[in-house]
């Protein structure tokens, strides 16, 4: 079986430079091809001894405060609420700016825009909940 390299030779293309940095540059990404996969395995090994090397020596995470862990999910909650509501108000303004263009996806805009919004909704309301707020719905019109 004739490899891709022994492929490439045809008689006559012995002296042209084309043929001859072709098959340089053939042989280079074979070499990098074969390289994938020990490169993955120390990029991997390194990584994880840097971030195994970041813990505290006395080997607690949030040294001693339990609390920090649903304080940071709470402010997590918030803000991913307020982002994803802001979201929405983008992607709806965007979509009637844009809804007069023929080749514009508008509906798939408003689409976003009130997943968005639900998305924002659902966070707003697991923060009452975390605050331990119930949450306020209104049904007087």
């Amino acid at each position: 079986m004739k490899s891709l390299i022994e492929i490439t030779m045809y008689p006559g293309l012995e002296y042209s430079r084309f043929a001859h940095v072709g098959r340089k540059l053939l042989a280079i990404g074979l070499g990098v091809k074969a390289t994938q996969a020990v490169l993955a395995t120390v990029i991997v090994f390194t990584l994880g001894l840097a971030s195994a090397s970041a813990q505290t020596p006395s080997g607690s995470f949030f040294n001693g405060d339990s609390a920090q862990l649903g304080n940071s999910l709470r402010s997590i909650t918030f803000f991913l609420a307020a982002v994803m509501i802001i979201a929405g108000i983008i992607f709806v303004a965007v979509g009637i700016i844009t809804s007069g263009l023929r080749e514009s996806l508008s509906t798939w805009k408003f689409i976003t825009g009130a997943a968005c919004f639900a998305f924002g909704g659902i966070c707003a309301a697991v923060y009452a909940f975390s605050q331990g707020e119930a949450v306020p719905l209104d049904n007087q019109f």
